[in-house]
């Protein structure tokens, strides 16, 4: 090739990448997208200060450092990566990460739907005692309100557990339990209270938008859609990053003593209208010990967890930190007695905080909104008199 080709090519060359330059070079910091990620980056930082200020051991503060990528990474699964044109299920928790107070004993799923769409949910209840749909919007403070809940009683399934559940503007001629949407968007919350993982069979469930079909094209992202779903994530991460300062009781309030709550207490986006609890913080030494007693109920589903002060459910699928209705004894004079300690002990109804000298614990009920919960007993002991303690109180 002539000296002139080899001039030509290399001028082509040179132009394409000054224009690749140019492009990569553009006023990209305008972008809204790239506002809101700097916004959640400041915002990580500001919860890292909190969480070191709060923090009083070394073992708080490093699991602090993960409870925070831990929630951003749940926030941005369930809430940033949701896509109403075509909606998917998002687990909020996964084998090891159990944050924002959630039931250990149970499967939460989050979707993020639009009122411009009409959407059916399809599945079977499975075998669980307790399962819900609640769907919600934002509101202008942040927080969420419901607009529509459906459990295991009104969701009205087949005789097989198959149920359909519509979600749209206008009741539909299809049958199918139905929650009635309007203009903006949302999010759905599934919750599945599990009492026994080995033996329950879990709900299957999935979404379709009405009238579209698989793979029918979908417009590309746009700067403002990716911006609007950063700043979702940052919202739920606030919200869960911070729930140890604004869910009552707060570590700063006298630990070992219980106190009760339902969701008219705690809003729409925490907990659903079939929930009651009883919420307390506990404060033990490696060599004390939590006597926890307490009546048994006569309702659909109960359990009581430890969590971490940050309100984590520690490796809770390697340690008892929870324990369900099917999974207690019942003492002779039929009260229910839990021994509460840094590691497991020879007790039928033990639990551990995984060696935190503090954090929460949580009575949930799924009842009757009038249900009147009894507040447990707390009792610190000298570990090694937990045992034979509560064994004498339940006459063992």
């Amino acid at each position: 090739m002539s000296r002139i080709g080899w001039w030509l090519i290399a001028m082509v060359l040179a132009s394409a990448s000054s224009a690749e330059q140019g492009e990569a070079g553009a006023d990209f910091e305008q972008l809204e997208s790239v506002k809101a990620f700097d916004e959640v980056v400041a915002a990580l930082g500001q919860m890292r200060t909190m969480i070191l200020e709060d923090s009083t051991s070394e073992r708080e503060a490093a699991e602090g450092m993960r409870f925070l990528l831990r929630t951003l990474a749940m926030s941005q699964e369930v809430t940033g990566d949701g896509y109403p044109q075509a909606p998917h299920f998002a687990r909020m928790d996964s084998r090891r990460r159990k944050i924002g107070g959630d039931n250990p004993n149970a499967e939460y799923d989050n979707l993020v739907w639009s009122g411009a769409y009409d959407y059916k949910i399809s599945g079977n209840v499975g075998t669980v005692d307790h399962f819900s749909f609640q769907a919600l919007v934002r509101e202008p403070s942040g927080r969420s309100r419901s607009i529509g809940y459906v459990n295991e009683r009104t969701l009205e399934p087949d005789a097989d557990g198959n149920f359909t559940l519509w979600l749209t503007r206008e009741k539909p001629e299809a049958p199918g339990a139905w929650i009635q949407t309007s203009g903006g968007d949302g999010t759905m919350l599934v919750r599945q209270y599990i009492g026994d993982r080995v033996t329950e069979e879990l709900p299957r469930f999935e979404i379709e938008v009405v009238g579209r079909k698989l793979l029918d094209p979908l417009p590309p992202s746009t700067d403002a859609e990716v911006a609007a779903g950063i700043r979702g994530t940052l919202l739920a991460m606030g919200g869960l990053g911070r729930l140890h300062h604004y869910v009552s009781p707060t570590l700063a309030e006298p630990p070992n003593q219980f106190a009760l709550r339902n969701s008219d207490d705690f809003g729409a986006d925490i907990s659903s209208a079939d929930n009651l609890y009883v919420i307390g913080t506990y404060g033990i030494a490696e060599d004390e010990a939590l006597i926890v007693e307490v009546e048994p109920m006569a309702v659909r589903y109960w359990n009581f967890a430890i969590e971490n002060p940050w309100h984590e459910s520690v490796d809770y699928l390697q340690r008892k930190t929870a324990r369900t209705h099917d999974d207690v004894t019942l003492d002779a004079d039929g009260k229910i007695r839990f021994v509460i300690a840094h590691a497991p002990v020879d007790h039928v109804n033990y639990l551990e905080t995984a060696g935190h000298r503090r954090g929460f614990m949580t009575f949930r009920w799924v009842g009757e909104r009038d249900t009147k919960a009894p507040l447990p007993t707390v009792t610190k002991v000298p570990l090694a008199e937990a045992l034979e303690r509560a064994r004498k109180l339940g006459g063992r």
